[in-house]
C-alpha cells in the first residue's frame, strides 16, 4: 500500500513548521529561500496529492480513518493556498511591476516624439527663415 497521503500531510507539516520558525526568528535568508523555492515544494505536494487521489489513498489516524473525500477536499485546499502564496501572488505582483514600468517607458517614448516633434517644426521654420 503506497502512502502518498501521508507523506503530504507529513511534508506539508514540516514545511508549515519550518516556515513558521523561520518567520518567528527572523531568519531573513531561510525566509527569503522558502518564498523563492516554495513555489516547487507546493507543486511536488499537488502532485503527491493527485496520484493519491488516482490511488484511492486515504491516511488512517490511530485506528480512524477520516473520509477519504474530506482528505482530498483538505488537501487540495491546503496545496491551493500554498501555490497562491508562493508562486500566484507573487507572480501577480511581478506582473504589476512590469506593467507600471512599460507605462513609464511608454510615456518617455512619447515624450521622446514630442521633443523630436518640436525639434524638427524648429528647425524647418529657421530653415525657411534663412531662405
Amino acid at each position: 500500500m503506497a502512502a502518498f497521503m501521508l507523506y503530504f500531510w507529513i511534508l506539508l507539516f514540516l514545511f508549515s513548521l519550518i516556515y513558521l520558525l523561520v518567520s518567528l526568528f527572523n531568519f531573513k535568508g531561510g525566509l527569503k529561500f522558502l518564498n523563492e523555492n516554495g513555489g516547487l515544494f507546493f507543486i511536488f505536494l499537488g502532485a503527491l496529492v493527485v496520484i493519491s487521489i488516482v490511488t484511492n489513498d486515504p491516511v488512517t489516524v490511530a485506528g480512524i480513518t477520516i473520509p477519504t473525500e474530506l482528505q482530498w477536499f483538505g488537501s487540495l485546499i491546503l496545496t491551493g493556498f500554498g501555490s497562491w502564496k508562493f508562486y500566484l501572488n507573487p507572480l501577480k505582483n511581478k506582473v504589476f511591476a512590469m506593467d507600471r514600468e512599460l507605462g513609464e517607458v511608454k510615456q518617455g517614448v512619447q515624450h521622446l516624439e514630442i521633443n523630436v516633434n518640436t525639434l524638427t517644426t524648429h528647425i524647418l521654420s529657421k530653415k525657411s527663415v534663412k531662405n
